[in-house]
This record gives C-alpha cells, sequence and structure tokens, in this order.
C-alpha cells in the first residue's frame, strides 16, 4: 500500500504565490487596510481662522473647574480653570446655535445642559459669542445659561 502526500496549500509550494486565492486575499487585505485608514473628520478649525468665535462667562460664585461645550455639529471644546466673574478666552467653532450641549465640573460635581434637538433653530456661521453660566445652590444643583451675541 502506497502511501500518498496530502497537498497542503502553502506548504512551501513555489506555487503558492501563483495560486489565484493569494491574489484575491492579498487584494482584499490591501483594500481592507486602504479604507481603515481614513483621516479624521471632525477636524477642529484653526482657532484663529475659524469663522465662529466662543468663550465662556462664569457669573456664578463657584470656579469652573472645566467645562466641555459641543456645538451640535460646530465642533467641541474644553475650557478650564474659570474663576468667578471671569470669562475664557474665546475658541474657534465652525458653527454654534443659540444653546449647546454643556458640560461643567465645579468642586466636583458635575452638571450638564442636555439639548434635545436644534430643530428650528438658526444656525451662526461667523461672528463672537458668549455662553454664560450661572449655578444655582450650594452646593451646585443645576445650571442656568444664557446666549450673547458680542
Amino acid at each position: 500500500m502506497a502511501l500518498r502526500k496530502k497537498r497542503v496549500f502553502g506548504a512551501g509550494d513555489s506555487d503558492t504565490f501563483r495560486h489565484p486565492l493569494y491574489f484575491i486575499g492579498l487584494l482584499l487585505i490591501s483594500g481592507l487596510l486602504l479604507f481603515s485608514c481614513s483621516k479624521d473628520t471632525e477636524q477642529k478649525p484653526a482657532e484663529e481662522n475659524a469663522a465662529v468665535q466662543i468663550r465662556i462667562e462664569n457669573r456664578s460664585k463657584f470656579t469652573l473647574s472645566q467645562v466641555l461645550l459641543e456645538t451640535g455639529g460646530g465642533g467641541t471644546r474644553t475650557y478650564t480653570d474659570i474663576g468667578p466673574g471671569q470669562l475664557s478666552d474665546y475658541h474657534g467653532f465652525d458653527f454654534t446655535y443659540r444653546y449647546a450641549f454643556i458640560q461643567a465640573i465645579i468642586q466636583g460635581d458635575t452638571l450638564t445642559l442636555q439639548p434635545i434637538d436644534y430643530v428650528g433653530e438658526r444656525r451662526y456661521t461667523n461672528g463672537k459669542f458668549s455662553f454664560l453660566i450661572d449655578i444655582v445652590g450650594d452646593p451646585p444643583q443645576y445650571m442656568v445659561f444664557d446666549f450673547r451675541e458680542d
């Protein structure tokens, strides 16, 4: 009884690299690598070139340790250490609405303003604006917000 050697694809044959499945696999892997390497779609506008500039005005008696501002698709920025009565620096955005998602950290507590939607709201695409934040309660209980064109 003669033993037949079982042929295993890719077991060191010189024909391995000429096999059609090898080329198909190579093309699939190359395609996956090419399409998985994409640019960041949420690029931040250059601060000085952005058409919309927004700053935070702290109207409370607390220091705002950190304020996260998301303008509904126009960008996301974090402002830090804004003392009572102080104004932050302006930061650039693509656009804004009269209100936004705002998350503020005060004395270790996190307060959040969460918009439901922006349907029917005006989109501001250029100009300077202030988002005025006040904190109610001691300890902080909730945030009051206002919008001002500068």
